[in-house]
């Protein structure tokens, strides 16, 4: 055919096969060459006959859309160097193989990603593989899969019964699909191609319910934990934990230690303990450790506090108030990657008691613990594990947690706790803990999140801190209960000078927000978080005892690796490698330091020397990231050796603040149990024990820790037999 005759071409005819192919015959055509025809339309009606096509070429053309028509033999297609601005057609292509598109100015990736979707035997796309199409699909999926179940898991459950037929399965499965499609929280979705994935993974999920592959505990596909009914199905068919009861060793046997026939023993002895310097926050990582100095090398200036050059004795220390002794009732390996009970790789890094939503200034029974991959829910009472939440990112290590306790929108009298998880990722995951759904992701830092805290007054204000060496505040908004949609918004990004923040502590009366860093300690005014700087207000000079006793401030910097909040602002601080934790009152040391003189370190920062209220005796050692916990009266805080040390601090925070240089022993110390028997004995070696974090309830009834060998440990008090029976009555 001549270029006047395709000039004059618009529309793809039986003629025009004809003189291309020569063939009328349609339905026997294997392959159609029609490359700068001038094409400006492919009738459906012609193309439906081609029965046993392969290759199609409309290259080069005017075609504005491809039609509706299923070709189930066609190989491949190509309409490059056209004005296609869909490729919706793809699914109705079952067998197409190769796709060119290329030169269509509409046609972007993500109408390739889209074509993937819809075309899964696609295997190139303009000559190239799809690996970059899938990963890119996969990461898709990721980010919406885990929103998907947990809705499926809210708003489908109460349809699903064991005896439903197939036909009502199918029905509440169209029902939930129209849910979604509606839904605010999807109609956030970016792209076609994101609702797209959506859909599928409402089927995928419905599918994998249907099959019974969903409540299995050997498919390791991310998911979150179960409804109460689903919950029952999981722990029938796979224990994810073994909860031992270790034996102290004393004369009195509260306890005895209970063999899990599910504790897979480990092939070879444990490794030794790791040091300081391997104990680094990033999990895989290629970058440096972080190294602390100690203080053997630490030098001082003779002008400065000097380091106390002899080692307390115990004769020298003043007593506390006493505390009740404790038995160790539940040690859990809950954390493992793989669900494997002999991993004693993954650290535990932090738990928390889940407060009371009648009164969030107490707490419940229920303890959360984050570490790996995974966060968990631990009933106290039973040493059972009641949710896990494990997150689909396997790269992830949760370093720290946060609970606070909202009031929601729809009902003033009705309140709901939340949690916020963060870690490795740099991502904050927002759980709501009755489902155990993962609603919001919040990102914002670009590398691992180290410490969160929620405002005491605001609930919704949330406090980061990150290795990227800033502070982000955050309104985590109120989620609506029905489909967890919420809003929620970054408000303002302080920066920690030159340091990342470990551990934030808002303390009240002074309105101050403090971060201990790894290289100092500093403040923020927080009265009015609208107006907060970005840079410090204040730096705190921690400090030092002499070897007379006194207790002086040192301007050496210090990695204050331990912060907590006492009452009536009190608050209490430990730095790496130091013997001592110091009490001290944040409001006090602000207005003598007013009184004084103003010292400025920075631009617009004060500097702070704090004068303690009290010194409590700890031990020496070099590990980080050894973090405290606290309630009302109590102190706890662990160390590398498997110890806990209990401070009754009741006294020292209800009197007038005053320097004191007086060092108080612990009002008890927990010591590791000794395990004789059972399958806990290779767990439990005093000399590979480091404890991460501890916590303790506000009436002091546990205490918990979680530890570097992946062990969260539940220490109950004891109570003579008159007291149980009171509280039995």
């Amino acid at each position: 055919m001549n270029r006047k005759m395709k000039q004059d071409t618009k529309t793809l005819t039986v003629n025009l096969i004809c003189q291309v192919e020569g063939s009328q015959r349609l339905h026997s055509l294997r392959a159609l060459m029609l490359s700068d025809y001038g094409l400006k339309d492919l009738p459906a009606d012609i193309l439906k006959h081609m029965k046993s096509i392969k290759t199609l070429d409309f290259s080069r053309n005017n075609l504005t859309t491809f039609p509706e028509v299923t070709l189930k033999t066609l190989e491949t297609l190509d309409i490059s160097e056209n004005n296609i601005d869909s490729i919706d057609f793809v699914k109705n292509l079952p067998n197409l193989k190769q796709l060119m598109v290329e030169g269509n100015p509409n046609i972007q990736t993500s109408h390739k990603i889209e074509a993937v979707l819809k075309c899964p035997s696609l295997m190139k796309i303009d000559g190239d593989d799809l690996d970059s199409i899938h990963r890119q699909i996969q990461h898709i999926k990721e980010k919406w899969k885990l929103q998907v179940q947990a809705k499926f898991e809210v708003l489908y459950e109460d349809r699903f019964t064991e005896d439903m037929s197939e036909e009502e399965f199918q029905k509440a499965v169209s029902e939930f699909k129209a849910i979604v499609r509606s839904d605010d929280l999807f109609a956030s979705a970016n792209s076609e191609t994101e609702k797209i994935i959506i859909e599928q993974l409402v089927t995928e999920v419905a599918e994998e319910v249907h099959s019974g592959r969903h409540f299995r505990s050997d498919v390791q596909t991310p998911r979150t934990p179960r409804s109460a009914r689903l919950s029952r199905k999981l722990s029938a068919t796979s224990p994810k934990t073994s909860a031992t009861t270790p034996k102290r060793n004393k004369s009195r046997n509260h306890s005895s230690l209970l063999d899990s026939p599910t504790l897979k023993m480990p092939q070879s002895p444990i490794s030794p303990i790791s040091t300081p310097h391997n104990r680094k926050r990033r999990r895989d990582s290629d970058q440096g450790e972080l190294t602390q100095k100690s203080k053997r090398d630490r030098k001082y200036s003779p002008l400065t506090w000097m380091v106390r050059k002899n080692t307390v004795v115990d004769h020298d220390l003043i007593s506390l108030p006493s505390v009740p002794d404790y038995d160790p009732v539940y040690f859990l390996r809950c954390h493992s990657e793989g669900n494997d009970p002999s991993d004693e790789v993954t650290k535990v890094w932090r738990c928390a008691f889940e407060p009371s939503i009648e009164d969030p200034e107490k707490t419940t029974n229920m303890l959360a613990t984050c570490g790996g991959q995974t966060v968990c829910l631990i009933d106290c009472n039973t040493g059972k594990v009641m949710k896990r939440y494990k997150d689909s990112n396997k790269y992830e290590c949760f370093y720290t947690m946060a609970w606070t306790t909202v009031q929601l929108n729809n009902n003033r009298k009705e309140k709901t706790n939340l949690l916020a998880v963060a870690g490795q990722s740099a991502d904050i995951k927002l759980i709501h803990p009755s489902q155990f759904v993962m609603y919001a992701t919040l990102e914002g830092h670009r590398k691992y999140v180290s410490c969160l805290t929620f405002h005491p007054n605001h609930p919704t204000i949330l406090f980061s801190g990150s290795n990227d060496r800033k502070i982000i505040i955050w309104d985590i908004g109120i989620p609506n209960m029905r489909d967890y949609t919420v809003l929620f918004k970054k408000l303002h990004v302080l920066q920690a000078p030159d340091t990342d923040a470990l551990n934030l502590v808002l303390s009240m009366p002074s309105q101050t927000l403090l971060a201990g860093c790894e290289d100092s300690c500093f403040g923020w005014k927080a009265d009015n978080i609208n107006k907060i700087s970005r840079d410090p207000d204040y730096q705190f000079y921690l400090p030092t005892v002499s070897s007379d006793g006194e207790s002086n401030v040192s301007t050496e910097r210090e990695t204050v690796d331990g912060l907590a909040a006492l009452k009536n602002g009190y608050v209490v601080n430990k730095c790496v490698g130091d013997d001592i934790i110091s009490v001290w009152n944040v409001k006090d040391q602000l207005s003598n330091n007013d009184r004084a003189h103003k010292r400025k370190v920075k631009a617009h920062i004060r500097s702070v020397g704090v004068k303690p209220a009290a010194l409590l005796h700890y031990t020496t050692q070099d590990v980080d990231y050894i973090n405290m916990g606290t309630n009302k009266e109590m102190m706890v805080v662990g160390d590398d050796s498997g110890n806990l040390r209990l401070y009754n601090v009741n006294e020292l925070t209800n009197r007038k603040s005053k320097s004191c240089d007086d060092i108080m022993r612990p009002s008890r110390v927990l010591e590791w149990p000794e395990i004789a028997e059972g399958p806990m004995k290779q767990f439990c070696q005093k000399e590979v024990v480091i404890v991460n974090s501890a916590c303790v309830s506000h009436d002091g009834e546990y205490v918990a820790c979680g530890t570097d060998n992946n062990l969260v440990c539940v220490w109950r008090q004891i109570r003579d037999s008159s007291e149980e029976e009171m509280m039995l009555d």
